[in-house]
């Protein structure tokens, strides 16, 4: 039997609550996205710290066409 190469896709989507005071939305927003971004900037932290349950997993296979 030929073996055949698949394209699989995987989205995790990881969902939490976070308080925060601000003076506006949009700055308790930036200052949120700025935390986080420096976070996982770091190469040894873990993004499973930041949130109490597991990642919602959602993936697609697709064929891989081989033009030869």
């Amino acid at each position: 039997m030929k073996r055949k190469n698949y394209k699989v896709r995987v989205k995790l989507i990881f969902e939490t609550a976070m308080d925060h005071s601000q003076t506006s939305m949009k700055k308790a927003q930036e200052d949120v996205d700025r935390v986080l971004t420096n976070y996982l900037k770091g190469k040894k932290m873990n993004i499973l710290n930041l949130f109490n349950e597991p990642p919602h997993i959602i993936y697609k296979v697709e064929k891989i066409d081989e033009e030869l």
